[in-house]
């Protein structure tokens, strides 16, 4: 008869896989195969193995997944779950977590603490020096900006807390090729989140100086109208494609307008008698800013007449 031929176990064989992956220095690879193992059979030493790998790697979203989904509730799980939280900007969580347990001893708490407080101060130096790499780039005012930088500094600015991003904004709503949509945007966050009574805004080549308590949030506006109350509305006198399209349009620019749409458009009835009949009305959606606002002027010689 011939050599029996042994089939390793189950635990064997994923311990196997991984271990070769290990030596093709596929980490992702030996985590991948220790993880369906223990989600299969759940034994302890895939569990040590995996908990090994996934520590070495810092791979935080897995350790929090793994931690959740099985309930691990060994001090030594927890700790660097909590770690992995901290790392993920979950603060709130660890802190009450922190508040409330009795598991964890009271030296592994205090690092934890002194982590969360090092990571926090990291990414508010982080926080700083973008606002202070923006504030750098609009200070270039030939600079011409892509549409992805546009986006990332209005994001960046939206999402700050900082008292400097109010210096950033009053840059970029100032710099000659910024777009009046995203000034716009950030003059409403201005106007929610900062602290001076007045601000500049370069509009059509001039400067304006905007007092607070004059101007009001997009929202606020008279002509400000739902979305879906709009389209609804305009429905009714047009098919759903051009209605769909009024709709975008009449969003878009009285938001680019912000905050003098009311010295261009005085009702909604006449913008819509005459923008809906415009052959050139998908294309305008898609103005630069001079040709948006030339388009108003035109509009308001129509109403003029």
């Amino acid at each position: 008869m011939g050599n029996t031929i042994e089939f390793p176990n189950q635990e064997e064989f994923y311990i196997q896989k991984a271990t070769q992956c290990q030596k093709e220095d596929d980490l992702i690879g030996a985590i991948d195969w220790l993880e369906k193992g223990y989600i299969k059979i759940k034994s302890k030493q895939l569990l040590d193995k995996l908990w090994s790998l996934l520590c070495r790697s810092q791979d935080w979203n897995e350790i929090i997944w793994l931690v959740e989904e099985f309930e691990l509730k060994d001090e030594k799980y927890l700790s660097a779950y909590l770690e992995a939280l901290i790392h993920m900007n979950r603060f709130k969580e660890v802190e009450d977590y922190l508040k409330h347990s009795s598991y964890i001893e009271h030296s592994v708490i205090s690092n934890l603490q002194l982590k969360m407080m090092n990571h926090k101060l990291k990414i508010e130096q982080e926080k700083v020096h973008q606002l202070q790499e923006i504030g750098d780039e609009l200070q270039k005012k030939d600079k011409i900006f892509s549409i992805e930088e546009i986006h990332y500094m209005t994001q960046v600015l939206i999402d700050s807390t900082l008292p400097q991003k109010e210096f950033v904004i009053q840059l970029f709503l100032l710099h000659p090729k910024t777009p009046m949509f995203d000034k716009a945007i950030l003059l409403d966050e201005w106007l929610d989140s900062g602290s001076l009574n007045a601000i500049q805004l370069l509009w059509n080549g001039e400067i304006k100086i905007l007092d607070r308590k004059n101007i009001f949030p997009i929202s606020k506006s008279t002509l400000y109208k739902e979305e879906s109350v709009l389209l609804n509305e305009l429905m009714n006198h047009f098919s759903m494609e051009e209605a769909m399209i009024l709709t975008q349009k009449w969003m878009q620019d009285t938001i680019r307008l912000h905050p003098f749409q009311e010295e261009y458009i005085t009702s909604f009835e006449e913008w819509m008698n005459y923008f809906s009949g415009r052959e050139d009305l998908m294309e305008s959606l898609f103005y630069d800013d001079s040709t948006f606002l030339k388009q108003y002027e035109d509009f308001q010689i129509y109403i003029s007449q």
